[in-house]
């Protein structure tokens, strides 16, 4: 079972509180120029019995879950209230794991972000600090 196959179960990432505001997600300029704005009132319209339905080509606000990405401290978090937490932390210990792997891929996202979508970057994680109770991922770091 892949640690991410769990999501599909969970979905609360792609759910917003009842009472709570609706959760505008952040695009990047490009994924602005080829996708329509995705707010979140109560359940995402993109979500299916399997997951997301956009797989692949979801926004990389979306992709980068259950981590945020502070480009001031140009630190990594995780949201606590994720289940996959203890997992995915334990799995930063050996390259060849899901965790690692998704974690290199956010890191070379946010390198490349850093060039061309700083704005971005700053917009997200003050979207995701609002939205998430983070801790720093430790030792992660751009």
């Amino acid at each position: 079972m892949s640690l991410f196959d769990h999501c599909s179960k969970c979905k609360s990432c792609c759910h917003v509180d009842k009472g709570a505001p609706p959760l505008e997600v952040n695009l990047t300029a490009v994924e602005q120029l080829s996708m329509q704005p995705i707010c979140i009132e109560s359940r995402c319209r993109h979500l299916s019995d399997t997951g997301c339905s956009l797989g692949k080509s979801k926004p990389f606000g979306c992709d980068l879950y259950p981590l945020a990405y502070d480009p001031s401290e140009h630190q990594f978090y995780f949201d606590r209230e994720c289940p996959l937490f203890d997992t995915y932390v334990e799995q930063l210990s050996d390259v060849k794991t899901e965790a690692s792997q998704h974690l290199s891929r956010m890191q070379r996202a946010v390198k490349r972000l850093k060039s061309v979508d700083q704005g971005y970057l700053q917009q997200n994680f003050s979207v995701d600090r609002d939205y998430f109770d983070l801790v720093p991922l430790g030792g992660a770091s751009d």
